[in-house]
């Protein structure tokens, strides 16, 4: 079961209804409704309104949800694509046991910038805001100094749009090495 229909069954429970009932009275098959509930099938524009209707909620709350829970959908399923192509590039080699669910982002993005080739790294952008993709860059990457440099110039290039990247990488290890000897 979906988290819609977790939430249409609880408003049916809550209101003392069974779904035959609220079926009848938004005219429509119980089937329909209990596809509905059980995740096999989408809500359509016309049923969320009168389920809304019937239940006294906000004008388009069943639509957002159910968007909202196929974003997620989509999202679960870009990240285990690209936790599938690091384990087959063996990126993951010092790890026990690495799903999509306990890598974190941070280690993802990494991996995948280092590891995996342009396409896979667009999902990043899918999956990712722009902004949160260049913090972690910056953070984890950019510092690490001819060891990556190459790789980070491109990335800065192309994926940020820095002009002069050689010059921007060379001052983000060095205000990385400031940062570290202030904490010494």
């Amino acid at each position: 079961m979906n988290r819609i229909g977790q939430y249409i069954e609880s408003l049916i429970k809550k209101n003392g209804c069974r779904q035959s009932d609220v079926a009848r009275e938004i005219g429509v098959s119980r089937q329909s409704l209990n596809h509905i509930i059980v995740g096999k099938r989408e809500l359509s524009m016309p049923l969320a309104l009168k389920l809304e209707s019937f239940f006294n909620l906000p004008e388009g709350e069943l639509l957002k949800m159910q968007v909202e829970e196929s974003v997620d959908d989509y999202k679960k399923q870009l990240k285990r694509k690209l936790v599938d192509a690091l384990s087959k590039v063996n990126a993951f080699w010092s790890y026990a046991d690495v799903t999509s669910e306990n890598i974190p982002d941070e280690e993802l993005i990494e991996k995948t910038f280092t590891f995996l080739d342009l396409k896979d790294i667009a999902l990043l952008f899918e999956l990712y805001h722009r902004d949160y993709i260049r913090k972690v860059w910056r953070k984890n990457m950019a510092v690490q100094g001819d060891s990556l440099f190459n790789l980070n110039v491109m990335i800065a290039m192309y994926y940020f749009n820095i002009k002069q990247p050689e010059e921007y990488l060379k001052r983000a290890e060095q205000a990385h090495v400031k940062h570290l000897l202030d904490y010494a």
